[in-house]
C-alpha cells in the first residue's frame, strides 16, 4: 500500500506532467469547446518571411501545408493520448484504484510507478 507522501510525489509529477502537456498541445492545437478533452490542430500557415518567390508559393504551399498538418495531427493524438492517461491517473489517485493494476488487481509496484505515475497495470499486464 502507498503511503501518503509517496501518493503525493506521484501526484506532483503528474500534475507537473500534465502542465507540460497541455503546454505542448498549445503549440500546435486548441482545445475543442464542443468536445471535453479533444484538441483541433491548428493549421500550418506561411509566414511572409518564408515566401521566397510567388511561384514557390503556388507550387510548395499545398504540400507543405498537408505535411505539417500531419505532422501535427500525429504529435496533437499522442500527446491527447498521453494526456487522457496523466487525467485519468489524477482522478484514480482519490480513489482506491490508484498504483493497483486493472488486470490482477494487485499492487503496481512503487519502480514502476515512479517511472510511470499513470501506469494502469504492472509490467507483466502491460501493453
Amino acid at each position: 500500500m502507498l503511503d501518503q507522501k509517496t501518493i503525493d510525489e506521484l501526484k506532483s509529477a503528474l500534475e507537473k506532467e500534465r502542465d507540460l502537456l497541455v503546454s505542448e498541445l498549445t503549440t500546435i492545437a486548441t482545445p475543442d469547446p464542443n468536445l471535453k478533452d479533444n484538441w483541433n490542430v491548428k493549421h500550418f500557415e506561411w509566414s511572409e518571411d518564408q515566401i521566397t518567390s510567388k511561384e514557390a508559393l503556388e507550387s510548395d504551399e499545398s504540400v507543405n501545408e498537408s505535411d505539417e498538418d500531419m505532422k501535427n495531427k500525429a504529435l496533437s493524438d499522442h500527446l491527447e493520448l498521453r494526456l487522457k492517461e496523466v487525467n485519468d491517473a489524477l482522478k484514480r489517485i482519490g480513489s482506491e484504484t490508484f498504483g493497483i493494476c486493472k488486470v490482477c488487481q494487485k499492487e503496481i509496484p512503487l519502480e514502476r510507478l515512479k517511472a510511470n505515475p499513470a501506469a494502469r497495470t504492472d509490467i507483466e499486464h502491460a501493453g
